[in-house]
């Protein structure tokens, strides 16, 4: 056997986000008899610094200084390019916006391979950024997505060929989530009475667009039509202060309890009856993922990859996004019919079993490694299904 793989994995920084997590996952994973990982990050610290050094993983920081427009930005390109070179990397992967353009031009001038990752739809992106995201996903060699919606996006807005374009949905170790769900939560979730039933969001407050405003009116709705739950919202950010003045507005706030980050989002799921996920824009849904692991029915809104990932009247209900009232309607029928939702739970589950674990996810991307390099190994669970198309289609 010959000398591993150097594959350079670049990320903006090293919190705990959906996409960091999915990177950890996959350096964990990834077999080092053939792959041999480094970390590239833009910012030191984070979340996950000490979980990376017990792996031998120790993050190389480039920093980065305001505007890609700045100098500085040039001399990182440079010295990430010196460190391809030096470390003998032959893959470069990139998994977000900043990482895109840095990794893939730094690939360019080492002379290594390169994949751009596509995690969102991009809508939070300026003019130039957008401009500067084409042009990475147009000179990378591969640009993975996470999901159908957001593969058919990328090729159309960024001109990149269908022959570079692969899907790889995220996953999920469903028995380290049992773990997890398992154990007791800490802090305690806060006392109900057992009659009325919870349902929990998961998703950042620093943009409107998950949909917590939708939430919080259609939760007034319900209780207007006389229909008690209980609302528990999981993360944080700089609209918090904002919800909860509209809560209070709304006459909801007895019902309705501002949880904060958490590192136990499973057992707090196993607790709740219905998980919402209202966003107005999503690529792949990790909160729905989490949800369908918990086995329990999601209300989600048919946006980006989320009907991917989760069937209508399947495995809970879709509805338009920023509808409120179409929200409460189906958080209702499924309050209405906790038999019903229990099926659609444990359905959600199964599917997730069987499609999206972590293991199908990094098999995937280590066959994509190799065919990048020209190389044919035979990885356990290789799947049979073209890289192309979504594993849940």
């Amino acid at each position: 056997m010959g000398e591993p793989i150097g594959v350079l994995h670049v990320v903006d920084c090293l919190n705990v986000g959906g996409t960091e997590r999915q990177l950890f996952e996959l350096m964990r994973r990834l077999d080092r008899t053939r792959y041999r990982p480094l970390l590239a990050c833009f910012k030191g610290g984070g979340e996950l610094a000490p979980s990376l050094h017990a792996l031998g993983i120790e993050p190389i920081v480039f920093p980065l200084r305001g505007s890609l427009m700045q100098p500085n930005t040039a001399v990182q390109v440079a010295r990430m390019a010196m460190l391809i070179r030096d470390r003998g990397v032959r893959v470069v992967h990139a998994h977000d916006f900043y990482s895109n353009v840095i990794g893939v031009a730094a690939a360019s001038v080492a002379g290594a391979r390169s994949i751009a990752s596509r995690r969102d739809l991009a809508h939070w992106l300026g003019p130039t950024q957008r401009k500067a995201l084409g042009l990475a996903c147009r000179v990378a060699d591969l640009v993975v997505a996470n999901a159908g919606a957001v593969a058919a996006q990328t090729a159309r807005d960024f001109a990149v060929p269908d022959g570079k374009m692969h899907v790889v949905p995220n996953g999920i170790d469903v028995a380290r989530f049992d773990l997890s769900a398992f154990r007791t939560p800490d802090p305690p979730l806060p006392p109900g009475d057992v009659a009325i039933p919870r349902v929990a969001m998961v998703g950042s407050m620093h943009r409107p667009d998950k949909g917590h405003g939708d939430l919080l009116e259609a939760a007034a709705i319900l209780k207007a039509r006389g229909v008690r739950a209980q609302l528990v919202l999981v993360s944080d950010g700089s609209l918090r202060p904002r919800l909860e003045a509209r809560a209070r507005e709304l006459g909801i706030a007895g019902d309705v309890f501002f949880l904060g980050r958490r590192d136990d989002v499973a057992s707090v799921l196993v607790r709740c009856d219905v998980v919402a996920h209202p966003s107005w824009s999503e690529g792949f849904p990790n909160a729905v993922l989490e949800a369908m692991a918990a086995a329990r029915p999601v209300v989600a809104t048919r946006v980006g990859g989320v009907p991917e990932v989760m069937r209508d009247g399947e495995h809970g209900l879709l509805v338009e996004p920023r509808r409120p009232a179409e929200l409460a309607s189906a958080l209702q029928k499924l309050l209405a019919n906790p038999l019903a939702a229990h099926v659609m739970g444990l359905r959600g589950r199964q599917f997730v079993e069987r499609e999206l674990s972590l293991d199908r996810m990094c098999t995937r991307m280590a066959s994509l490694y190799d065919q990048l390099l020209g190389e044919r190994h035979v990885h356990s669970d290789e799947p049979r299904t073209d890289h192309r198309r979504s594993a849940a289609a």
